[in-house]
């Protein structure tokens, strides 16, 4: 996130709404490429993939192969939008 020709604010933001998306596969291969090209180049978002991807490994461990309800992932991201929006 820097004004020196690297990666914007708004860049880092639209990037980091989609990881979630991309950490499941459930991106084309198109924006696939263009969040792995902007997490290679900007290290604060580097890092936060990195959590992101550390937790839900995390929960894979812990909850096996079950699988949430729709309704109930539904309210998560929901509340993980609003969350991220209030940072």
């Amino acid at each position: 996130m820097s004004d020196d020709g690297g990666t914007t604010a708004a860049e880092c933001e639209h990037m980091l709404a989609r990881v979630h998306e991309f950490l499941d596969h459930e991106v084309d291969t198109a924006t696939g490429d263009e969040i792995r090209a902007h997490l290679t180049e900007c290290e604060p978002c580097l890092d936060r993939f990195d959590v992101e991807q550390a937790v839900k490994s995390l929960v894979k461990r812990c909850c096996g192969n079950d699988k949430a309800p729709a309704h109930l992932r539904v309210n998560i991201m929901s509340k993980i939008q609003v969350t991220r929006r209030s940072v």
